[in-house]
């Protein structure tokens, strides 16, 4: 990790997505504005940091960013979401914004059901 603010992004997702290291390296004011949003937003609160991101996850499967739902996918685990809580919050996707979302959750299924190797699935 070349710079210290991603340890805290680690810290929080137990990984650092490589778009922020882009964004980090091309405009470090932009960087620091998205880290303290991420800070600010999806830390323990009235709800849960996992269950904050559940719900960024349930926001990115209905935007269709396949990328991003991997993203927020992983950082949920990390704070202690089961598989199961990860398929549940993509079936409310299905039944709200329909089979789109959970064409954007490919990857992420399939990283469950184990067919994508861990150390393989960057959630990027």
């Amino acid at each position: 990790m070349p710079y210290m603010e991603f340890e805290k992004f680690h810290k929080r997702m137990g990984f650092v997505p490589q778009l922020l290291e882009l964004i980090k390296d091309t405009n470090p004011e932009m960087f620091d504005a998205i880290n303290g949003m991420d800070e600010a937003v999806l830390k323990d609160g009235a709800l849960s940091a996992k269950n904050k991101r559940l719900i960024a996850l349930a926001i990115s499967a209905a935007r269709q960013c396949g990328p991003c739902v991997d993203t927020h996918a992983r950082a949920a685990m990390y704070l202690g979401a089961t598989k199961q809580e990860i398929m549940e919050t993509l079936f409310v996707c299905l039944l709200v914004g329909g089979a789109p979302t959970l064409a954007a959750s490919k990857n992420t299924i399939r990283f469950l059901k184990g067919e994508i190797d861990p150390l393989e699935y960057a959630g990027e």
